[in-house]
């Protein structure tokens, strides 16, 4: 796991570090993204760049969290954007962030149930 600033630039990268538990956004068993060596169903620290709002973690390996298996839409929440870093270090966005409109545009309304 690697903590980027929001910014992009790596001026901006700081020294502070704090001790972490890293989960997904699920608040499932398997978001656990940082067990204890050996033991993938308890929770282990890592010690992270100190993150703030808007920041970026990357990581290298997301099992689920790669589009080709994650929920769609579970729970609402939006397809995360992908990017590819090539052989030179240059990232390169292969997938945008999904939007709002996006996510709801396949629903209906349905006439007579909770629409007073």
């Amino acid at each position: 796991l690697t903590i980027l600033p929001g910014t992009g630039k790596s001026a901006d990268v700081g020294t502070d570090a704090e001790s972490v538990v890293v989960v997904g956004h699920c608040c499932e068993s398997g978001d656990l993204m940082t067990p204890l060596p050996g033991e993938p169903e308890s929770l282990g620290e890592r010690e992270l760049r100190t993150a703030a709002i808007g920041d970026i973690c990357v990581m290298d390996g997301s099992g689920a969290y790669c589009s080709g298996m994650s929920t769609k839409n579970y729970n609402s929440f939006p397809e995360a954007p992908e990017v590819l870093v090539d052989a030179d270090g240059k990232p390169h966005v292969i997938r945008t962030r999904q939007s709002l409109k996006q996510i709801y545009q396949n629903e209906e309304t349905v006439n007579g149930l909770g629409n007073k």
